[in-house]
Protein backbone atom coordinates (compact mmCIF):
# COMPACT_ATOMS: atom_id res chain seq x y z
CA UNK A 1 0.00 0.00 0.00
CA UNK A 2 2.91 2.54 1.08
CA UNK A 3 4.11 1.98 -2.39
CA UNK A 4 1.53 2.90 -4.19
CA UNK A 5 0.10 5.69 -1.93
CA UNK A 6 3.02 6.47 -0.16
CA UNK A 7 3.49 10.20 -1.66
CA UNK A 8 -0.39 10.73 -0.89
CA UNK A 9 -0.06 9.36 2.53
CA UNK A 10 2.86 11.88 3.33
CA UNK A 11 1.36 14.77 2.08
CA UNK A 12 -2.00 14.60 4.06
CA UNK A 13 -0.20 13.82 7.25
CA UNK A 14 1.93 16.77 6.64
CA UNK A 15 -0.43 19.28 5.75
CA UNK A 16 -3.82 17.88 7.22
CA UNK A 17 -5.36 17.07 3.95
CA UNK A 18 -7.46 14.90 2.68
CA UNK A 19 -6.04 13.74 -1.02
CA UNK A 20 -6.35 9.98 -0.17
CA UNK A 21 -9.88 10.75 0.52
CA UNK A 22 -10.41 12.65 -2.37
CA UNK A 23 -8.53 9.87 -4.32
CA UNK A 24 -11.17 7.23 -2.89
CA UNK A 25 -14.11 9.03 -3.39
CA UNK A 26 -12.81 9.34 -6.66
CA UNK A 27 -12.39 5.87 -7.89
CA UNK A 28 -15.62 5.15 -6.16
CA UNK A 29 -17.46 7.12 -8.52
CA UNK A 30 -16.24 5.73 -11.61
CA UNK A 31 -13.66 9.16 -11.69
CA UNK A 32 -16.97 11.46 -12.35
CA UNK A 33 -15.76 14.34 -11.09
CA UNK A 34 -19.33 15.88 -10.45
CA UNK A 35 -20.47 12.90 -8.20
CA UNK A 36 -17.28 12.94 -6.69
CA UNK A 37 -17.76 16.72 -5.69
CA UNK A 38 -21.25 15.90 -4.50
CA UNK A 39 -19.32 13.13 -2.27
CA UNK A 40 -17.11 15.28 -0.61
CA UNK A 41 -19.18 18.22 -0.48
CA UNK A 42 -16.81 20.49 -2.32
CA UNK A 43 -17.15 21.92 -5.74
CA UNK A 44 -15.90 19.86 -8.86
CA UNK A 45 -13.08 22.33 -9.41
CA UNK A 46 -11.75 21.69 -5.91
CA UNK A 47 -11.73 18.09 -7.13
CA UNK A 48 -10.03 19.03 -9.97
CA UNK A 49 -7.43 20.73 -7.67
CA UNK A 50 -6.67 17.92 -5.62
CA UNK A 51 -6.58 15.48 -8.52
CA UNK A 52 -4.11 18.06 -10.08
CA UNK A 53 -2.11 17.56 -6.71
CA UNK A 54 -2.27 14.07 -6.75
CA UNK A 55 -0.80 14.06 -9.94
CA UNK A 56 2.09 16.19 -9.28
CA UNK A 57 2.53 13.54 -5.94
CA UNK A 58 2.33 10.11 -7.79
CA UNK A 59 4.29 11.35 -11.13
CA UNK A 60 3.28 10.90 -14.93
CA UNK A 61 1.14 7.94 -16.14
CA UNK A 62 -0.82 7.85 -12.25
CA UNK A 63 -4.05 7.96 -14.21
CA UNK A 64 -2.68 5.12 -16.82
CA UNK A 65 -5.15 1.78 -16.61
CA UNK A 66 -2.83 -0.43 -14.90
CA UNK A 67 -1.48 2.23 -12.46
CA UNK A 68 -5.31 3.46 -11.69
CA UNK A 69 -5.73 -0.49 -10.93
CA UNK A 70 -3.31 -0.39 -8.74
CA UNK A 71 -4.18 2.22 -6.97
CA UNK A 72 -7.82 1.41 -6.03
CA UNK A 73 -6.65 -1.50 -4.60
CA UNK A 74 -4.38 -0.11 -2.19
CA UNK A 75 -7.28 2.24 -1.39
CA UNK A 76 -9.50 -0.77 -0.96
CA UNK A 77 -6.73 -2.68 1.13
CA UNK A 78 -6.50 0.31 2.94
CA UNK A 79 -10.23 0.34 3.98
CA UNK A 80 -10.52 -3.28 4.80
CA UNK A 81 -7.58 -3.23 7.31
CA UNK A 82 -9.00 -0.06 8.97
CA UNK A 83 -12.33 -1.48 9.12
Amino acid sequence: MTRHLGPVLDYDRERRTALLETLAAWLAEDRHLGRTGERLHVHPNTVTQRLDRIGQLLGNGWQGPDRLLELALAVRLRQVLRD
